[in-house]
C-alpha cells in the first residue's frame, strides 16, 4: 500500500465569517482524515478522536474587532450625549386610565 504524505494546511481570513468558514473547513479535514482509519464505520468513535495525534496551532487577533466595538461605542454616545443610563425611571407618558 502507498503511503500518504501529510498534507499541511494554513488559512488566513479579514472577517468574521472568513475564520468561521476555515475553522469548518480544518474541522471537516479532522473528520476525513478520521474516517480513513475506520472505513465503513457510520460514526467516528470518540476514542478514535481521543487517541489520535494532531497538531493545530491557532492565532488569533481579535484587536481590529475590538477598535470596531470601541469605535462603535463612542458613535452611539456621540449621538445620545446625555442618555447615561439605558435604564428609564420616568413614568410612561401617555393617556392615564
Amino acid at each position: 500500500m502507498d503511503e500518504i504524505s501529510p498534507p499541511k494546511y494554513e488559512w488566513s481570513a479579514r472577517t468574521a465569517q472568513e475564520a468561521e468558514t476555515s475553522l469548518e473547513a480544518a474541522r471537516h479535514l479532522i473528520d476525513a482524515h478520521l474516517k480513513t482509519l475506520a472505513p465503513g464505520d457510520a460514526f467516528i468513535k470518540g476514542a478514535t478522536r481521543r487517541m489520535s495525534p494532531i497538531v493545530l496551532r491557532i492565532s488569533l487577533d481579535l484587536g481590529p474587532m475590538v477598535e470596531v466595538i470601541n469605535e462603535s461605542r463612542h458613535l452611539k454616545e456621540q449621538s445620545d450625549p446625555g442618555d447615561t443610563d439605558s435604564t428609564d425611571s420616568r413614568p410612561a407618558e401617555g393617556p392615564q386610565a
